[in-house]
């Protein structure tokens, strides 16, 4: 049985102002590239949720890099659900969005 696969609704916030930030500084066309890296991450967790490592020293969050750009997508997996609970830029707090439930 396939997991499902949920998004924290802050999720499309943290995305919104990546994708506006890329539109605005470097256009269109960065946007649409991040978008896709974006969405074949999101294929990849999916087929292979525990490829991935833990994200810093605890062993509840995974972490996927994008390839190209500078963000990380982490995720919660439990038997029945993925969860992707934070997309950040590598540079951010590494606490941030670690409170979201």
């Amino acid at each position: 049985m396939a997991r499902s696969l949920t998004f924290h609704p802050l999720v499309q916030k943290d995305f919104n102002e990546i994708i506006d930030y890329y539109h605005d500084e470097a256009g269109p066309h960065v946007a649409d590239r991040f978008e896709a890296e974006f969405r074949t991450a999101i294929d990849e967790i999916k087929a292979h949720p525990r490829r991935f490592p833990f994200y810093l020293s605890q062993r509840r969050y995974r972490r996927h890099s994008l390839r190209t750009f500078p963000h990380l997508i982490l995720y919660l997996e439990s038997p029945d659900v993925l969860r992707i609970m934070v997309l950040k830029h590598v540079k951010r707090n590494p606490t941030f969005g670690l409170r979201r439930r």
